[in-house]
């Protein structure tokens, strides 16, 4: 009697060895001839604890939700990036360095392209692979749940850099602060606008604290079977530490030597 085959067996692969997840086989990545060698059974839930060799009683999360709940997610970029940039305009006429006209139609600018990327995720394949990719991604990471073999080094890569910039929750109470130093308290739309810019700051502060505190935990206790940590590429040291407080150092010296000579 001959032996069946193994899903694992007939999944494709990079050539890493790691197999493609199925958003990546649903945008046609991978090596040439490697799609359509597993016949998918239309419930992606099923397919990938098939694929995976798991039990389907086992595969307790369901990733075609994450990826959905990745979706609605990423509406709140936009959101975010309008509720701040309006704010600021608001109470002080400012953006970006520009004044008046000009930074009403930069922030429009702004709030176009943010929303022409939000599009482009939608209709293009490669980028809704990479965004459901990203969803599968962050919820390994928060949920500290194992995403399988091909995103392991990701979520691995997404930790380290999140607790290398841990930093930025120090700085986000200050930026609010910086601006309603600015504002015109004159206006009438003042009062409104420092309400959206400090939800829009506690929004973005308390994301920020649990994304750190679930980076550092993965980081302490990482899930899966042991395996190397993926290589830091040399500019990613500059994120933080020392590094990035001589470059901060630097770049106050030639704001002040610039401004004293003129």
């Amino acid at each position: 009697m001959r032996p069946r085959p193994s899903p694992l067996d007939r999944r494709p692969t990079w050539p890493s060895g790691d197999p493609l997840t199925q958003s990546e086989l649903d945008a046609g990545l991978g090596p040439a001839g490697a799609l359509g060698t597993f016949p998918p059974s239309g419930n992606r839930v099923h397919d990938e604890a098939a694929l995976d060799g798991t039990d389907i009683d086992r595969a307790d999360i369901d990733w075609v939700e994450v990826e959905r709940r990745g979706r609605r997610a990423g509406l709140l970029l936009p959101t975010l990036v309008i509720a701040l940039g309006s704010s600021r305009v608001l109470l002080t006429d400012d953006y970006a360095g520009l004044h008046g006209t000009a930074a009403r139609w930069l922030l429009g600018a702004v709030v176009v392209l943010v929303l022409a990327l939000q599009l482009a995720a939608e209709v293009v394949p490669g980028l809704r692979a990479r965004r459901a990719t990203a969803a599968r991604v962050e919820h390994a990471l928060r949920a500290h749940a194992d995403p399988g073999p091909g995103l392991r080094s990701r979520v691995d890569v997404l930790a380290r850099r999140t607790v290398r910039v841990r930093w930025v929750g120090r700085a986000l109470p200050v930026l609010p602060l910086s601006v309603l130093v600015q504002a015109d308290w004159q206006r009438a739309t003042a009062l409104p606008a420092v309400a959206v810019l400090l939800v829009a700051y506690a929004a973005l502060a308390g994301w920020h604290h649990r994304q750190t505190a679930a980076a550092a935990r993965w980081i302490a206790q990482p899930v899966g079977p042991p395996r190397t940590a993926p290589p830091v590429p040399w500019w990613e040291p500059w994120l933080g530490g020392r590094r990035l407080l001589g470059l901060a150092a630097a770049y106050v010296l030639v704001v002040v030597v610039v401004t004293v000579a003129l």
